[in-house]
């Protein structure tokens, strides 16, 4: 199968299960709330966020080794024996932690349980152990073989959600639908996965993980961590229905941000091969042509996602999640950010410039944490701050939004520096045009009362269809 088509494969999949996962989220808002779904993502954010001491940059050197075609056998000795230990070394870590919160400091993790978190460290520890497998497929290039039990599971773990809300069992039902679902994938990954050979590790095996995974590490770290702080910021200095309300409306966001998988299949190697050969200049058009196609599908997405907020929550969620309408704009602005910056990180990774992304990643990271310090919370007494703007979920989505700005300008100027690329002026004239359909979709909306889900479509479709016609008129294609 070409690798356009694998990369068209994990993509569909990738929004098959979304669309079945946000089914699912449906039926528990509207039957359990916010609180309950808050309870679950604060849990699943805060043992996710551990999960960062299982990676340390390994699963992308495995896949990197993997898809070189070095011994499989010794890859793969290699990688169980550092995902096993790393895994361990992480529930070592976790252990300790809760055991000096709960018992040396005699603190409570109040939006939580005890039940609840050991459910979800037994989901993530079989999910890393799957990550094995996916991790080897993916290196093979054997996309069917990482979305084929990826479907089914998700689909699984989505009727499990949903006899739970209609039943009433709890949040802690919710969790082990989670473990359900990925003990399906594991069983079916293994399935694929049974013959494939595993030979004792060397040091020289080893060695080579080593000196690809180490340079990335703290990058990887830093970005896993990043997909699970705001969650748990929003959990330390708020309530769980404040976190339920965020997750909800960010699982639409997350629709755009899929966009960004397939770009970086696509778009990497091409980038790679060129730079090979050294032809710079269709490096620079494939980049700037990446970033213009990227623009034109995200931009009208989010433009009416953001417009019609309030009757996306009301329509797809419940009148429950109102209150999160400016978190699904700011939500959704982000994705848009984080998918047109993609092309121009590819650019310098596939220029053999990976490190200057790295720390860019963990620059961007730090400063994230550090404004959602500021705009979270309402007072952090320990530390002598009394008077911040407490925005909650809007904070960690505005903190977010920011730091992603200021990383998109920073990717421009090194990519400028180090391959003397310049931004075009494509994405000004996107954004000129998008405010003004915006501008227009806005007066139809302060005007009329959407409550139904074909209507949503049809003004929805309309902006789109009339970005994508203005932007036709002035040459955009």
């Amino acid at each position: 199968m070409p690798i356009s088509r694998k990369i068209a494969l994990l993509f569909a999949a990738e929004n098959i299960n979304a669309i079945i996962g946000w089914i699912a989220l449906l039926f528990v808002a509207r039957k359990m709330g916010a609180t309950a779904l808050g309870e679950l993502s604060y849990a699943l954010s805060l043992v996710g966020g551990f999960t960062f001491l299982a990676f340390f940059g390994f699963n992308m050197a495995h896949i990197k080794r993997v898809s070189e075609g070095q011994d499989l056998g010794k890859c793969l000795g290699t990688f169980i024996t550092i995902r096993l230990f790393l895994i361990s070394f992480m529930l070592i870590v976790f252990t300790i932690f809760y055991w000096f919160w709960r018992d040396f400091l005699g603190k409570g993790l109040y939006d939580t349980t005890a039940e609840l978190l050991f459910t979800v460290v037994i989901y993530y520890v079989i999910y890393l152990v799957v990550g094995i497998m996916t991790a080897t497929f993916s290196g093979l290039k054997q996309s069917a073989r990482v979305a084929i039990p990826n479907i089914i599971g998700t689909s699984i773990r989505s009727g499990m959600f949903i006899a739970v809300a209609l039943m009433g069992w709890g949040v802690v039902w919710l969790a082990r639908s989670y473990i359900i679902g990925i003990f399906i994938i594991a069983i079916l990954s293994f399935w694929y996965f049974k013959d494939y050979p595993i030979s004792k590790p060397d040091k020289a095996t080893f060695k080579s993980y080593n000196i690809y995974a180490f340079p990335v590490a703290a990058a990887s770290m830093f970005g896993i961590f990043r997909q699970y702080i705001d969650k748990i910021i929003i959990g330390i200095f708020w309530t769980a229905s404040d976190v339920g309300l965020y997750f909800a409306v960010e699982r639409i966001a997350l629709f755009i941000g899929s966009m960004a998988l397939a770009i970086e299949g696509m778009l990497l190697p091409a980038v790679s091969s060129l730079h090979s050969i050294h032809d710079h200049k269709k490096i620079k058009s494939l980049i700037y042509d990446a970033e213009k196609y990227v623009g034109m599908v995200c931009i009208p997405i989010v433009v009416m996602t953001m417009v019609w907020s309030r009757e996306i929550i009301l329509v797809f969620i419940s009148r429950e999640f109102l209150a999160a309408s400016q978190i699904l704009k700011l939500l959704a602005f982000l994705a848009l950010v984080r998918v047109i910056n993609r092309p121009w990180s590819i650019a310098l990774r596939g220029a053999d410039r990976p490190e200057l992304t790295s720390l860019l990643s963990i620059f961007v990271s730090i400063l994230s944490i550090v404004l959602m310090l500021f705009l979270v919370p309402e007072k952090i007494p320990q530390l002598g701050f009394n008077n911040l703007l407490g925005m909650g979920g809007e904070g960690a989505a505005l903190a977010l939004l920011i730091s992603e700005i200021i990383g998109g300008i920073s990717l421009r100027i090194l990519c400028y520096i180090h391959l003397n690329m310049l931004p075009p002026l494509n994405s000004l004239f996107q954004l000129i045009i998008a405010i003004l359909v915006g501008l227009i979709m806005w007066q139809i909306q302060i005007s009329m009362f959407v409550d139904r889900w074909y209507e949503l479509a049809l003004f929805s479709s309309f902006g789109g269809i009339l970005y994508l016609s203005l932007l036709a008129s002035i040459g955009g294609f």
